[in-house]
């Protein structure tokens, strides 16, 4: 997941101006009546009001917390000569925090209170130093906004201490003051709060969108190949690469291009057979730059070639076969590491069984090697392995002898994803020839192994299948033309899933009042005469070229959507009136 700054972040949020201006008029109203140390009977009745009896909506936070009760509030006025000199002692520091005066407030309160009401505490103590702590008040809630700050955003956070809001409140106001500087801290006050709000909101269009994904990848281990259709600008390449990326197991595109358990290619009209799965490709064959030609495979085939490899125990597992061929006539003479031979033989079951040549005290004896403990040894395990030294040189052995590389975790479970990008405007039954059958879900794997059009070429006779650990994921816009194209024999072969306008809404965060905008327009095509769903426009058409909602409405439709309607509509009766229609409707009644 892709991280932003903070101060990107921030960018985007619009400041509660009722919140921001009645916090800027009331606080510093607050720290002046608490530095005069005054009793509560002498204070602003409007500001003694706000500052500690409004239960709710109060101006340093805006939302109902646990505020103190009547009672409480008479106990502390009650206690007043108490709390006014720590009150006082705190509002007199408007650049420090006070560290000890927030601690015996703390106590003061919760002496005087039934129960230890935290947040009504940090609520006093945030509006006396409106500079230094922040206006979430809950500790809970601030806890929450470390943690989604933690997964958002990319500047480096203060450590949250559990249990100690002052210290969490002053270094999260530290953190905003310093990613929005020049900014006044009375003026960024209420982007904690708003930020916490849109983090909320994003975390929780994040949990709906990975779990659409989780279930589509889910669904594509089921069919094997799959083909993502929808109206245009719906996100369906975008979710067939974040498919791949929970199928192969990683978080990035980076990381998904470096696993080499991924490819991509895009069909057009020219693209055939010799792209895809091999063909006669010109060569420089001599000195003198004459041209010859040489049987190469398609972009396809080296994938599944790639799938095809075995994992390093696999390649274990097969010179261990050999071995005991090697060795179940005659024993075979192994060395240790200090020259010394032994010999190992195999007479069946899970063992091989080695006699020393080292001692004449060993004559007549044989000792087992187990099997599975030479492959657990080589897994990088060394517990429990009963006669090691034999087991470990035996390990060496098949190294040395057998072609066994070094371990790498075993490439069985791998699976491989392979993305066809606009799989229709290419001509489907030449490009993928014989290998129609070859990726149906039945005939996976060696059963379904074909005799390529170049099969002829190759050395021996040599059939080409593709792996049961390779998937296919083609996309394709359900009003493009060739669609019609796709013959039925390519489609039984493939699930189809369509991704619709509404579900690019939130697979690509769009806020809200964006989403509402796209969903009017859309029902307006829909019942429009000559168009309909097929015709919808999606998420992408209302992002900008950094991948993030564009703000500027008025732009979106006259460069990006008009135009494309304009191509919908050509041709059809009363085109204009339709295109106004329209446009009312993308504009809010015309009020846009």
């Amino acid at each position: 997941m892709e991280k932003e700054s903070l101060r990107q972040l921030c960018g985007r949020i619009e400041v509660y101006r009722q919140w921001h201006d009645s916090y800027v008029s009331f606080v510093p109203r607050f720290v002046a009546e608490a530095q005069a140390g005054k009793r509560w009977e002498d204070w602003d009745k409007g500001v003694f009001y706000e500052y500690f009896e409004r239960s709710q909506g109060q101006c340093v936070a805006n939302v109902a917390q646990k505020y103190f009760t009547r009672d409480d509030r008479a106990r502390l006025k009650s206690a007043w000569h108490e709390v006014a000199p720590l009150l006082k002692a705190i509002a007199e520091h408007q650049d420090e925090p006070q560290w000890e005066a927030y601690r015996q407030l703390k106590k003061v309160v919760r002496a005087h209170t039934a129960q230890d009401l935290r947040a009504a505490t940090n609520r006093l103590v945030a509006g006396l130093q409106p500079r230094l702590l922040c206006s979430i008040v809950a500790e809970h809630q601030l806890e929450e906004l470390y943690m989604l700050l933690g997964r958002y955003v990319s500047d480096r956070l203060p450590e949250y201490r559990k249990g100690d809001w002052f210290a969490n409140s002053y270094n999260i106001t530290r953190l905003f003051c310093d990613a929005l500087q020049p900014a006044d801290p009375m003026d960024i006050v209420t982007y904690p709060w708003q930020l916490l709000e849109y983090l909320r909101d994003k975390d929780n269009k994040q949990y709906l969108m990975d779990n659409y994904i989780e279930e589509k990848a889910q669904m594509l281990e089921r069919v094997k190949n799959m083909v993502l259709t929808g109206p245009p600008g719906t996100g369906k390449t975008y979710l067939a690469r974040r498919m791949a990326m929970k199928l192969v197991g990683v978080d990035t595109d980076e990381q998904l291009a470096a696993s080499g358990q991924f490819g991509f290619v895009q069909f057009h009209p020219s693209y055939d057979y010799t792209d895809f799965v091999e063909g006669l490709r010109p060569v420089q064959s001599d000195d003198n730059g004459n041209v010859g030609f040489e049987l190469r495979d398609g972009v396809f085939k080296q994938f599944c070639r790639k799938a095809m490899e075995k994992g390093s125990m696999a390649r274990l597992d097969e010179a261990i076969e050999r071995f005991k061929d090697d060795c179940s006539e005659t024993p075979v003479k192994v060395k240790n590491k200090s020259g010394y031979e032994f010999s190992v033989a195999y007479r069946g079951g899970v063992t091989f069984r080695v006699r020393s040549d080292k001692s004449e005290a060993a004559e007549g004896r044989d000792f087992p090697a187990n099997i599975d403990s030479i492959k657990r040894l080589y897994g990088g395990r060394k517990d429990g392995i009963y006669n090691m030294a034999y087991v470990s040189n035996i390990l060496q052995h098949l190294k040395d002898n057998y072609g066994v590389p070094e371990y790498k975790a075993d490439m069985a479970d791998r699976k491989y994803v392979f993305v066809i990008d606009e799989i229709n405007r290419g001509e489907v039954s030449k490009v993928f020839g014989e290998l129609f059958f070859s990726i149906d879900p039945g005939y996976r794997g060696p059963r379904g192994a074909v005799a390529t059009q170049y099969a002829n070429m190759h050395e021996g006779s040599e059939l080409f299948y593709v792996p049961a650990n390779v998937y296919i994921i083609g996309t394709m816009n359900d009003i493009d033309r060739s669609v019609e194209s796709f013959d039925f024999a390519m489609r039984r072969r493939f699930a189809w899933v369509e991704v619709t306008a509404g579900e690019s809404a939130v697979n690509m965060s769009l806020p809200a009042d964006v989403a509402e905008r796209m969903g009017r327009l859309n029902d307006a095509i829909s019942e429009t005469e000559g168009l309909g769903s097929a015709y919808h426009v999606g998420g992408a058409y209302f992002l900008g070229t950094d991948g993030r909602p564009d703000t500027d409405i008025k732009g979106v439709w006259r460069f990006r959507i008009e135009p494309l309607l304009r191509e919908y509509l050509r041709g059809l009766p009363a085109a204009d009136a339709k295109l106004e229609a329209l446009r009312t409707a993308f504009m809010d009644g015309g009020k846009g």
